[in-house]
């Protein structure tokens, strides 16, 4: 019997219907044997790194500076909670398989989700490889058709184990460190860091920016036949700020005083241009094109393409960091498309005699782009953000068979000894794929002409600070923070990581994980997102600027990525970074964090009513309560108030005028009331004041209910 383990049970399913012969449910308990093959699965990691005062017992609470640093050589993997009867059953299909065929997901992770496995369970067999791109069943008995010796591939296994191995022991130095030296808990992680770098650094720079004013200049230029047409001036090179734009008026206002009534040269060419369809979505273009046309998080986007390949087959793998396609693809598109498009309700002129650039072989990696499978889907099923997500895949995948948008473009230009004179227009000649319109303007044939400067005016504008963050474009940019880097040596290496990602630039974190990444900073109140817009809180920027240089930046994911390198082509053992991980740390542990203090400061909230001092919101594992700050003043009020929690903005209200809002409560019987909060007369306890219940034509949302959204 051959033991085929996937990563998920929802492929195993997917495998085992395409491989063992017999009807598989959605719901099917696993293991499913059949045709010679018994699938089962992981669920995702069934291993972790043990605790260290699992290890050893003065790594425990409480932290302390004198242990760090904290590593072993060879750091044990136990059990993830929940998960050991699963790993037993495992053990025993693996004591009954004549061999083992490895169906982790074809990236690094489900190298080694699978590989950590066998090697805890000590099995010394036959193992092969499988690539499972897809869930379609035609793709998987293909895939079943090309396996490859799984030792040819355990280093990348190796790679993601000393990177895992790494990240755990850099976090528990350096979140320890941290806390201890600044009287909070904080964490600290290699991609978390910089991206909260990132995101400092923009917020500074919004904040400083110093707006210049720049100038520039049109000319009002007749041209016989044609009539009165705009030119705009471009400067030499050497004219322009760091800006590229023209900072001193002094030139337009020579060009004002010397051009009107001028007859000048004009020459006109006519050039074609084409804008081919843009390629078909990884994991990071597909975050940032939803957060700016919907809005949606990163996190909801990626558990959305989750959900497609999972639940609904929707989809190929969604957590590729690649664009491009294979050539079996372009085979397949006309009847996935057709399938696609008819879920939607959708027709499009498409022409599958045309191949983008999409279709590469040479581009392609252990991944490719995100496309729709060949699945009849009930989209009435879905929920609007995944029909959203599932539609933007289909039309993205359309548009490789939809001409490009051709224009023929006007460029007349007059060479002046500033720089030059320049009119440009075009006309669509085929909207192709993007079908737009033909733009707007006088046209000019090509030619020779003369043209009488009528007027020149100066236009003064002023620069713009960079665009605060959206959780799109941060994807983005954590994709390519390279571009940020200044130590040349440390940005050619990001962008080395990269070489042969399409997609990819000199990134840190994967497609995976940069959305967990900022679902973190926002956990740890370091960043904070409002109306779509992501910003520092003032505990992040503080807490960024007492970071270490060494660790606070891009470089460690450079200088780990090298090693990873040596450990995946056998040159170092998995324990590589961990080693440069902890001699980072013995550089700082002593000398990072002097005097810092993160302590929580209380929020005031009013004045007490007792002795006029401030009341504190004091909100902590030990107390949830609203207490005055005098020591000499005895007031406190709980939160929770006759078994309903009484909020900031109800306590500011009862500080104020003696009374809350109306609010909701339960009695003990479970009826709910409604009931607002005062004080009784000592001003140091609160009573119920209870209210007709009775709405009498007032709106729920007057009477504190939640209105119920609908989706129509």
């Amino acid at each position: 019997m051959k033991l085929v383990i996937a990563e998920k049970p929802m492929l195993a399913r997917d495998i085992a219907r395409a491989i063992c012969g017999k009807e598989v449910s959605e719901t099917a308990r696993l293991p499913i044997s059949g045709n010679g093959y018994t699938v089962t699965a992981c669920a995702g990691h069934l291993l972790k790194f043990s605790a260290p005062d699992d290890v050893r017992e003065d790594w425990g609470q409480p932290w302390t500076t004198e242990v760090l640093p904290i590593y072993l050589d060879q750091w044990p993997k136990v059990p993830d909670s929940g998960k050991e009867n699963l790993i037993n059953e495992i053990k025993y299909l693996l004591d009954q398989a004549d061999s083992v065929i490895h169906a982790g997901d074809p990236d690094d992770e489900g190298q080694l989700i699978v590989d950590e496995l066998l090697e805890y369970l000590n099995y010394k067999g036959s193992v092969e490889r499988v690539f499972v791109n897809d869930n379609i069943e035609k793709n998987i008995v293909k895939a079943f058709q090309s396996l490859v010796p799984n030792e040819t591939c355990i280093g990348a296994g190796k790679a993601a184990q000393a990177r895992s191995l790494a990240d755990f022991v850099f976090g528990i130095n350096e979140s320890r460190l941290a806390t201890l030296k600044c009287h909070r808990k904080v964490s600290v992680g290699r991609v978390q860091t910089p991206t909260l770098g990132l995101i400092v650094n923009r917020d500074r720079a919004i904040e400083n920016h110093i707006k210049n004013k720049y100038y520039e200049t049109e000319a009002d230029i007749f041209i016989e036949e044609i009539g009165n047409v705009i030119f705009k001036f471009k400067p030499s090179s050497q004219l322009l700020g760091e800006d590229k734009v023209l900072l001193s008026d002094e030139i337009p206002k020579v060009l004002r005083t010397d051009l009107p009534g001028r007859q000048l040269g004009i020459t006109t060419i006519e050039k074609e241009e084409k804008v081919a369809p843009p390629l078909p979505f990884n994991l990071t273009k597909l975050i940032s094109y939803m957060s700016k046309k919907y809005k949606y998080t990163a996190a909801q986007v990626q558990n959305t393409t989750q959900a497609l390949r999972d639940k609904y087959k929707a989809i190929t793998y969604n957590r590729t960091d690649c664009q491009y396609l294979k050539e079996e693809h372009f085979t397949e598109a006309p009847q996935v498309l057709h399938q696609a498009l008819l879920n939607l309700g959708r027709s499009l002129d498409l022409d599958f005699s045309i191949k983008s650039k999409a279709f590469n072989d040479k581009n392609v990696t252990a991944h490719h782009g995100i496309i729709p499978q060949e699945m009849k889907l009930d989209i009435s099923q879905m929920s609007r953000m995944e029909l959203n997500v599932y539609r933007e895949i289909v039309l993205r995948y359309a548009m490789q068979f939809m001409k490009p948008e051709t224009s023929i473009v006007s460029i007349s230009t007059i060479v002046i000894d500033q720089g030059i004179l320049e009119y440009k227009v075009s006309r669509i000649t085929d909207p192709g794929w993007r079908n737009g319109n033909s733009e707007k303007g006088i046209w000019i044939p090509e030619g020779a002409y003369k043209g009488a400067v009528i007027s020149v005016a100066i236009i003064t504008k002023e620069t713009a600070p960079p665009k605060p963050y959206t959780e799109g474009t941060l994807i983005s940019d954590m994709a390519s923070i390279a571009k940020y880097v200044e130590d040349k040596e440390i940005k050619a290496i990001l962008k080395k990581k990269d070489d042969g990602k399409k997609g990819e630039n000199g990134g840190i974190g994967t497609t995976a994980t940069r959305s967990t990444i900022i679902e973190i900073l926002k956990k740890r109140g370091f960043i904070e997102e409002e109306k779509g817009v992501i910003h520092a809180t003032s505990l992040g920027k503080e807490f960024f600027d007492l970071l270490p240089d060494e660790i606070k930046k891009a470089d460690t994911t450079a200088k780990w990525w090298l090693l990873q390198q040596q450990v995946a082509n056998g040159e170092a053992d998995v324990t590589a970074i961990q080693e440069n991980v902890i001699d980072v740390f013995c550089i700082h542990k002593d000398s990072a964090y002097v005097e810092a203090d993160l302590r929580q400061k209380a929020t005031v909230i009013g004045k007490c009513p007792l002795c006029g001092g401030a009341i504190v919101d004091i909100d902590n594992s030990k107390l949830q309560a609203y207490k005055c700050e005098e020591k000499s003043c005895d007031f406190i009020l709980w939160k929770k108030q006759f078994g309903s929690k009484l909020n900031v903005a109800d306590m500011g209200r009862l500080l104020l005028e003696g009374k809350t809002g109306i609010m909701n409560f339960k009695s003990k019987s479970g009826k709910a009331y409604r009931a607002r909060l005062k004080f009784k007369t000592d001003k140091k306890s609160l009573e119920l004041d209870f209210i007709n219940n009775k709405s009498r034509g007032k709106s729920n949302r007057e009477l504190g209910s939640p209105l119920k959204k609908q989706w129509l």
